[in-house]
């Protein structure tokens, strides 16, 4: 205990005794037990939140913890946010102490200056009715009795603690709100203008309670240095699913709130958004309503007086940013953020350009301003509609288009209860093999988690799975698989029931407003109620033939249907709207209103207001057509199923994805979209008609088929899927093939250590043509050479320096007679020494567990070009067996070798069984 103390705290005594007790305690604890003066702080600054949340008529919940509380002041926007910081240091350094946290005693005594200046705030606020005199703590600079200062304006004005354009969640009366904010302006003058400001300081990594992996602390130190630089503004936090990128942003939230910085959360959708304002405990929008001015739009006009040619276009401005200048923006989901181009036939946000917008509304371009954005993305997704590259996460792509210099850290190590995961589990060769580059093997381990499913599976799995508090989603690849997926789950939610129906879920397929509210593409809606009649008008434009130039007349039909939907609100919960529909575009498969039917509805639009059609009142236009609730049609589809773009940012308990057919599998686009489609799902996962990448059978049956036994001859040999001829041993090939094969070699020796790739050999006459790729960049390079198989020529067209790089490397080719210094029969000799290359080893480890399970062993390896001669024993019968692979690593096909033209022991036994393993259980 510490017998040297002064009661501080004894002004609460008479209104709140029990406030007194707990600050006298803390006290009393002081610099000789700091862990415990946290504590009890903590349970001082709780009790007295309670009474505030009392006081102020804020309904809250017995069970809720200190922390949402402190959620209810802050959306209310009540209190002032030096206030509110000063709450969430004493909560958090509490919390700490309370899980064996170390508390420093320098943090003791600034803790304790902040419970006492909350305090005198706090009693100054609930009973401003007394003349309170309260004495000055004796660590302070004054030894004074004071009981209220005069103070400049600036320093005693109310901070708010929400931004200015977020919405206030509360339903109090304007005069309410802003009466009760200038008494807690007026308390917080009274209140020495020293300790108003938050005292205690607590580092970045002070905010979790949690143990943090060495991945995550690294990454906290990176931030850490970000934030206190003055130079640096963005930083991209990436990382793949399960490796906690979510855990770092709350706890940044957190450390922001206990220190005072004032950060905003945003995310590209409105699910996205709802998602990380659940894990984070904080409220957060999509970047659209962060970045525009939605009551604000202007109009731009195309003018063409021409009925039936009319255009109109209007469009929501960049808002003016009144955040504070050191605000921090947190992104989540950065990777769906879009730089194209964008915009609908009447209505584009902001430039049109998302990104741009973004970077434009933070305003970095003033220097005076220490404004910063966080984005945390995962790099492995899909990128967005029209782009190579997610260009939020891409440092390259910000340094060239916007100038900005990007901090970047990817956490790439999986958490341990996350590792524990099915759905984690199954997604992490697709993350490794995004990452390297290597599309050869993709397999999946089923279980009761991550279930495989055939087509006519789905429909009774997904509506067992369904419950009232969340269904199921099924993605698709395309929007015509997904409108059938819609009418197979309609026809059982609600049979014979062709149109939208009460309890229908929508998915929102163009921003749009609906009665001021604005929403967004991608955002999810229920169907309240819906009318059994609809509108049908048609409308006559005018188009012109492109090839003729004809001008023709058409006719539109438009179809209307009123409905009433229930709409998520990340500031309200819950909102229902009244809207008019599209009802032909709910039933279409395209990918959109397509822009004929967008003119007709504002053609539409001028013949009921034919008293606009002069195009003289732009004001009075624009005002008019924003309210028009026909030309502002909301434009839906159902819901149930979607394409993969349009589920990403959201997550589902239960997700059911339609694995692409008619494709291939084992490239990049399909192991993105695969991974994208996957980690959508929280809870279970069922794979529809997963591929399955298996090794084929190339050459005859000459092991089935007695003639073919019988026949003398040397090995047989086919073509095979890929850029190269299955090389037989040198003692059979031709000239010119072993003068080929021995290019390849030579090749792939000169080009070893690049990153350079061969995709395919094509073989003309006297000229090799070699097809080589590095990430985006490709190439073609002709290797001549003449009748005596002498190289003549290394021809590669100049375009930049990837070229170069491979003119370098392949010119010292020039005058080689490569067939005769590169062995043809490969760099293996028939041992079992371990293969050369990483995706050799990787498919050969796993191929033995399996051939272990039937006694069978492998008694020789030799490395070929393109393939691998294995030779298989198993009780003195033995069978060989030519693997091969392509031009990108992957293996294709197996040839049996019929080595002396005939059948050796019981190899007719042994052959069939090594074969069922390479094309049925091992994973090439």
């Amino acid at each position: 205990m510490n017998d040297d103390y002064s009661d501080s705290f004894r002004f609460l005594h008479r209104f709140w005794p029990e406030l007194h007790d707990l600050g006298r305690r803390a006290e009393q604890a002081g610099t000789n037990q700091p862990d415990v003066a946290a504590i009890r702080l903590r349970s001082l600054t709780e009790a007295m939140v309670v009474e505030l949340l009392i006081h102020l008529g804020l309904r809250h919940d017995p069970v809720q913890s200190h922390f949402e509380r402190l959620g209810l002041l802050e959306n209310a926007d009540l209190l002032d946010a030096r206030l509110l910081s000063k709450f969430h240091a004493i909560r958090k350094i509490g919390n700490n102490a309370a899980h064996n946290g170390r508390v420093t005693e320098a943090q003791a005594v600034s803790l304790l200056e902040d419970a006492w200046s909350l305090s005198c705030w706090f009693c100054r606020f609930m009973r401003p009715d007394i003349e309170w005199l309260t004495a000055v703590r004796h660590d302070t600079d004054s030894n004074q009795c004071v009981s209220s200062f005069n103070v400049d304006k600036q320093s005693a004005e109310r901070q708010p603690t929400i931004s200015s354009r977020q919405s206030n969640v509360l339903k109090f009366p304007e005069e309410r709100v802003r009466r009760i904010q200038e008494q807690v302006s007026r308390a917080m003058a009274e209140v020495d203008p020293r300790v108003r400001q938050l005292r205690t300081v607590i580092t970045l990594r002070e905010a979790f309670t949690e143990t943090l992996s060495d991945d995550q602390a690294a990454c906290l130190d990176a931030l850490s240095t970000f934030l206190a630089s003055p130079t640096h503004r963005i930083f991209l936090l990436k990382g793949y699913a399960g490796t906690g990128k979510t855990f770092l942003a709350k706890g940044i939230t957190e450390y922001f709130s206990a220190q005072g910085r004032a950060f905003r959360i945003a995310a590209p959708t409105g699910r996205a958004a709802k998602i990380i304002s659940e894990k984070t405990g904080r409220y957060a929008r999509t970047v659209h309503s962060e970045v525009y001015d939605f009551g604000d739009l202007k109009e731009y006009a195309q003018e063409n007086q021409e009925l039936g040619s009319e255009t109109f276009k209007f469009y929501a401005r960049i808002a003016s940013n009144r955040d504070p200048a050191n605000t921090v923006y947190i992104v989540d989901e950065a990777s769906l953020l879009s730089d194209v181009y964008s915009e609908s036939e009447f209505f584009r946000s902001g430039t049109g350009y998302v990104l741009n917008d973004l970077i434009s509304y933070v305003g970095f371009e003033h220097g005076e301003t220490d404004r910063k954005i966080i984005f945390v993305g995962d790099p492995a997704q899909l990128p967005p509609v029209g782009m190579s590259s997610s260009p939020a996460l891409d440092a390259n792509y910000l340094r060239a288009k916007f100038g900005l210099e990007a901090t970047e850290y990817e956490l790439k190590h999986v958490l341990r209860q996350k590792a524990d995961s099915a759905v984690i589990r199954n997604v992490m060769p697709l993350r490794d093999s995004l990452s390297s580059g290597t599309f050869g093997s993709l397999s999946f381990d089923f279980d009761e988690d991550v279930r495989r499913l055939r087509s006519d599976e789905v429909l009774p799995l997904y509506m067992a799975t369904r419950t009232n508090s969340e269904a199921p989603i099924v993605i698709t690849r395309s929007n015509k698989e997904a409108a059938g997926f819609n009418r197979a789950i309609r026809s059982s939610l609600f049979p014979g029931r062709e149109f939208v129906a009460a309890g229908d879920r929508l998915i929102v397929t163009a921003n749009g407003f609906v009665n001021g509210n604005f929403l967004a593409n991608g955002e999810f809606v229920d169907v309240v109620n819906a009318e059994t009649m609809v509108e049908r008008r048609f409308v006559s434009l005018r188009r012109r033939d492109e090839e003729t130039g004809a001008v023709e007349v058409i006719e539109v039909p438009l179809v209307f249907r009123d409905i009433r939907l229930a709409v998520s609100s990340l500031d309200d919960g819950e909102a229902v709207l009244t809207a008019k529909i599209l009802d032909d575009h709910l039933h279409d498969s395209g990918s959109g209103v397509d822009a004929v039917q967008q003119r007709a509805l504002y053609v539409d639009f001028l013949k009921r207001h034919p008293d606009l059609r002069n195009g003289n009142d732009r004001d009075r236009i624009s005002h008019i057509i924003r309210q028009d609730p026909y030309f502002s049609a909301l434009r839906v589809r159902f819901g149930y199923a979607v394409t993969c773009h349009k589920a990403q940012g959201g997550e589902w308990e239960n997700v059911f994805v339609s694995c692409p057919s008619g494709q291939n599998p084992r490239s990049a686009d399909y192991f993105r979209w695969l991974y994208t489609a996957m980690t959508r799902a929280s809870g279970k996962l069922y794979l529809i008609d997963p591929p399955e990448i298996r090794l084929k059978i190339a050459g005859s049956d000459w092991w089935s088929s007695p003639e073919a036994q019988s026949t003398p001859g040397s090995e047989q040999r086919s073509m095979v899927a890929g850029p190269a001829i299955a090389p037989p041993e040198a003692a059979s090939v031709s000239p010119q093939e072993a003068f080929r094969l021995g290019v390849l070699a030579r090749v792939r020796d000169l080009l070893a250590g690049t990153g350079i790739e061969i995709d395919d050999v094509a073989h003309h006459q006297y000229q090799e043509a070699f097809y080589l790729r590095r990430d985006i960049d490709t190439a073609r390079v002709n290797i001549s050479y003449n009748g005596r198989f002498k190289i003549t020529g290394v021809a590669i067209p100049p375009a930049g320096a990837f070229s170069e790089q491979i003119a370098e490397r392949l010119r010292t080719l020039v005058g080689q007679s490569v067939g005769s210094v590169v062995a043809v029969t490969g760099t293996g000799a028939s041992s079992i020494a371990e293969p050369s290359r990483a995706f050799l080893a990787q498919f050969h480890n796993r191929l033995l567990p399996l051939l272990k399970e039937r006694q069978i062993h492998v008694i020789g390896l030799k490395e070929q070009a393109w393939c691998q001669r294995y030779t298989f024993s198993r009780e003195g019968d033995s069978a060989v067996i030519d693997v091969f692979y392509d031009g990108r690593d992957r293996f294709t096909t197996c040839m049996p070798i019929n080595v002396g033209g005939r059948l050796r022991g019981s190899q007719g036994a042994l052959l069939p069984e090594v074969l069922q393993i390479l094309t049925e259980q091992v994973v090439p």
